[in-house]
């Protein structure tokens, strides 16, 4: 979990809204997904670009992904988007 602590302040830093969740019951389960949120596509942009060009993003996803004995292992990605109910 110190990885995900690590993620999880950078991309707060960075400005992003970040949720840590444990999936008990499902496919995945158990499983922790990290969630990022923003409040509409724009931030979404910004908040992209602003990660991908940051130094300490940069480090810490290539320390991560070189790591020949992961922690964990990336399951899933995804994009979602609130549903208008009406």
């Amino acid at each position: 979990m110190a990885n995900v602590a690590m993620g999880k302040k950078i991309l707060e830093r960075l400005g992003a809204k970040v949720r840590v969740v444990n999936q008990l019951v499902g496919s995945n389960a158990p499983c922790t997904a990290v969630i990022v949120e923003s409040v509409d596509w724009k931030a979404y942009g910004e908040f992209s670009a602003k990660r991908d060009a940051d130094s300490e993003w940069q480090n810490f996803i290539s320390k991560i992904s070189s790591n020949s004995d992961p922690e964990a292992d990336q399951i899933a990605t995804g994009l979602s988007v609130d549903a208008p109910l009406g």
